[in-house]
């Protein structure tokens, strides 16, 4: 535990060294707040168990629109915490519901939920007018809606189209988020990221994990 301590004091003590030397050389340490829109392409994982692989689902489409705040800790690095809203679909691969009144192929899913990430990051210059950031970090995710869409004209009082449930996929899920972006002029950065799931969605025997490619726009203030 004081090893732990002890690393953590080192740590606090270099940021703010670097934070010092940059403030003396005019670099401009101050929080900036941003609004960042992302659309997301959904790459669900397959369904394991047994040793077996099973693709239950295709890819699908989604968008994130949150704020995040980017701390300038000192010589290019930095820490960006945020908060967004999400909204994620994709569809069963080849499944069929059917029902004395109509038969359903590949119904589509949809989740909505809240995101935290927080990105740890790195600006550098590449030449005199091109700079790069590249950043990782967990990002915590809670879909507090999430239903299979079937069609109104069908007669479903048997089937449970909720996402979550006993039998269902977690509400919370951890991923592990990576990418690169490019500013342009001192207020826009576009990025790519990719977010790999590391929590098991599925209680039970079978265990599958979400992923996620991201393409995003942020405006600082």
């Amino acid at each position: 535990m004081r090893r732990f301590i002890t690393l953590i004091m080192i740590c606090f003590g270099v940021l703010g060294t670097m934070r010092a030397q940059d403030e003396a050389a005019n670099v401009d340490t101050r929080p900036m707040w941003g609004i960042k829109a992302t659309f997301d392409f959904n790459i669900p994982g397959n369904w394991h168990n047994d040793g077996s692989s099973i693709k239950m689902f295709d890819h699908g489409y989604g968008a994130t629109l949150g704020a995040v705040c980017n701390i300038y800790l000192g010589h290019g690095f930095y820490f960006e915490p945020g908060l967004s809203f999400f909204y994620d679909s994709y569809a069963y691969n080849d499944l069929i519901i059917p029902n004395e009144d109509t038969v359903v192929e590949s119904p589509s899913i949809f989740k909505v939920g809240l995101r935290v990430p927080l990105a740890a990051g790195y600006a550098f210059d590449i030449t005199e007018n091109l700079s790069m950031v590249v950043f990782t970090g967990p990002e915590l995710s809670y879909a507090f809606a999430g239903k299979i869409r079937l069609p109104n004209d069908g007669n479903w009082d048997e089937f449970d189209d909720s996402l979550f449930g006993r039998n269902g996929q977690r509400r919370v899920d951890l991923a592990w988020k990576f990418g690169f972006g490019v500013p342009f002029s001192d207020s826009w950065l576009l990025s790519i990221d990719a977010a790999v799931g590391v929590t098991d969605l599925m209680p039970g025997p079978t265990s599958f994990r979400d992923n996620r490619v991201g393409v995003s726009v942020t405006r600082y203030f």
